[in-house]
């Protein structure tokens, strides 16, 4: 209480012990893959497809990650974080720069490591402002041959980056903490005066092309490990992402344990849920003994709500020959999930022939009947259907054996309600835990369950109904509070969605 000691008024602020809870978001992408170009095992925030393109590059034959996030766009997506994942064998293009006197004097290097890096070359001409030592660094690109080319034209590419009066006293900042193409680094001692009044040799007008990228023939670890926070580990530091996918590893031979990593990794992190792509050319009797580990599939069962499997393969229109492509699904389905949390909220499933109808899609590796998806749905596998309306996603299941927790809505719904809670419930810590304290928790998660119920998302017709919000004497008796605890017991009843919608139909007998 301040003190006050001279007559007059004192107007104080204070608090009303209200603090609303602000939903968490649901629809951030992640993604870890094979793409062209990119920094190797770092989480890259990208909001729309020319972004990827800047710093991934376009799609490559070898490669779904492109096509994925390509999708998870164009279904509706708004952002995601993406990993580039590569073997540990892959190697950088370099070219060394000569001068005068036909010396190396510096080098120029890819940004990244792959053989997308043979395809830069540079000029080095004189400086524009004619200043001794000075010089002049072109930088072009030549995108691959398969392309619809836009980067043709010149010998060597188009222009992409001009780096112009540069000298050796400065030329590695200004380059390198711009270049989206190519670092330098000087290969004599910059700190011999006679050094520094070199120039490199002048090309003239002949590009000299970068050598020596490689991809690599390594197994790629797509994995990584929390110590170096690489692979699915790139995204430790990173809280808000919902819906993570990792395409390239459908077809791979060593898919079935890389996949119940993933799902573990989503079961620790309890914030996001792991889209599993079947190989591709399996019929519904070899799906499900890739889901269960039986036949040709042994090992493990997919057993986890973090986790749901779309069945099959999908056609898209490839922007990379103008022809039909088979891609895993799970890029279009990523897409689904976070446009309809933005139009529908995320306790609507994702699925059925409006919310689940899938835009990029143009045909499916396999047509599933009625009667082999009655056998798929109860193993949690969902079915992609093409269907009179259109091509959709044709189920909403978790790969959990627990039917608590069958439905993927139902999962994110409470993955919604507990990451909003534990964020909008920090200031709680170190408080006085008293019946003051408890009224204020109360009242917060009351309001916030409150518009999660108004939204539709729980069941029933009154709040008692929909979700109750406990914090007393009884769950906080002296023994607890001694502890420095503070127990808040909060249960929902989150709706389900109408999967078997029954219509009974009978004939009337009509009376006289």
């Amino acid at each position: 209480m301040p003190n006050y000691s001279a007559p007059g008024v004192y107007v104080e602020e204070v608090s009303s012990g209200v603090k609303p809870i602000a939903g968490v978001g649901t629809s951030v992408g992640a993604f870890v893959g094979i793409s062209e170009k990119g920094v190797i095992g770092k989480a890259v925030l990208v909001t729309n497809w020319r972004q990827f393109t800047d710093e991934f590059g376009n799609f490559i034959p070898n490669g779904y990650l492109a096509y994925a996030v390509y999708n998870f766009f164009a279904e509706g997506g708004t952002s995601c974080y993406v990993v580039r994942a590569a073997p540990n064998d892959i190697k950088k293009a370099t070219l060394a720069i000569k001068d005068s006197e036909n010396a190396d004097l510096f080098e120029v290097t890819a940004r990244s490591e792959g053989a997308w890096g043979n395809r830069i070359s540079v000029k080095v001409g004189p400086s524009s402002n004619k200043q001794d030592f000075g010089f002049k660094l072109t930088v072009q690109y030549q995108k691959d041959s398969s392309f619809n080319d836009e980067y043709a034209g010149d010998e060597g590419g188009k222009i992409v980056e001009v780096f112009d009066n540069m000298m050796l006293t400065n030329f590695e900042d200004k380059i390198n903490e711009v270049s989206a193409f190519v670092s330098v680094r000087p290969l004599v001692d910059l700190t011999v005066l006679e050094n520094l009044e070199k120039i490199p040799k002048f090309t003239e007008e002949t590009a000299l092309g970068l050598t020596g990228g490689e991809d690599g023939m390594k197994a790629i670890d797509f994995l990584g490990s929390a110590t170096t926070r690489d692979g699915i580990h790139a995204f430790d530091t990173i809280d808000n992402i919902n819906i993570v996918a990792v395409p390239d590893v459908a077809d791979m031979p060593f898919s079935r344990n890389t996949i119940l990593e993933m799902l573990n990794y989503c079961k620790l992190r309890k914030d996001c849920i792991f889209i599993v792509d079947p190989p591709h050319g399996l019929n519904p009797e070899e799906v499900m003994n890739f889901k269960e580990g039986a036949g040709q599939f042994q090992g493990n069962s997919f057993n986890s709500s973090y986790g749901a499997l779309y069945y099959p393969w999908v056609f898209i229109n490839d922007p990379l020959t103008g022809k039909q492509k088979l891609v895993p699904p799970s890029g279009a389905v990523a897409g689904t999930y976070a446009y309809v949390d933005s139009v529908r909220g995320v306790h609507k499933a994702p699925a059925g022939t409006s919310d689940g109808y899938l835009d990029t899609v143009v045909g499916i590796e396999k047509i599933i009947t009625k009667a082999e998806q009655e056998l798929l749905n109860p193993s949690g596998i969902n079915v992609i259907r093409s269907l009179p309306e259109g091509i959709c996603v044709w189920g909403a299941r978790t790969l959990s054996a627990d039917s608590e927790w069958n439905y993927v809505n139902v999962r994110r719904l409470l993955m919604y309600i507990e990451e909003s809670l534990d964020q909008g419930s920090q200031w709680v810590v170190f408080e006085p835990n008293d019946p003051g304290l408890w009224g204020k928790v109360k009242r917060n998660l009351t309001a916030f369950l409150t518009r999660v119920w108004r939204d539709g998302a729980l069941y029933g017709s009154t709040q008692e109904e929909a979700f109750f919000v406990k914090v007393d004497e009884e769950n906080n008796p002296p023994a607890v509070r001694d502890a420095g605890q503070l127990i808040i017991e909060v249960g929902v009843a989150p709706v389900k969605p109408a999967e078997f919608v029954i219509i009974r139909v009978s004939q009337k007998t009509l009376s006289k």
